[in-house]
């Protein structure tokens, strides 16, 4: 992530603001990658740990459970269910953050572009 604010910080606004829809397309696809990658981790903890039998059931589980969507399709044992509430509580702090990096994205794109426009 802050390779990625700091590359963002580095652009020129000029620039920026001239391909505000391509910048914003481009950052809301660069914080998928880190999102991925927790799911992806989750589902490694769920198998390594035989929580689920396949990896396949683990990944569809992490992501049900990381976007608290929670399908109830697949679910943990008595011994592992507790696990599963920390990963929705951390799908609920990544997705918060996400989003408002990304409204500061928007904000730092769109407005800016728009007050010069302005005159202002």
């Amino acid at each position: 992530m802050e390779v990625g604010l700091r590359t963002f910080r580095r652009i020129d606004p000029e620039y920026l603001g001239r391909h505000a829809t391509a910048a914003t397309v481009v950052w809301v696809s660069y914080l998928m990658v880190p999102i991925v990658l927790d799911i992806c981790l989750w589902a490694f903890v769920y198998y390594a740990l035989g929580a689920l039998p396949t990896f396949e059931d683990a990944a569809y589980f992490s992501t049900a459970t990381f976007t608290t969507v929670g399908y109830g399709d697949i679910v943990l044992g008595k011994d592992w269910r507790q696990l599963s509430v920390f990963e929705a509580v951390n799908g609920w702090i990544v997705f918060g953050w996400a989003t408002a990096l990304i409204m500061a994205t928007i904000q730092k794109l769109y407005f800016r572009a728009d007050s010069r426009s302005d005159g202002f």
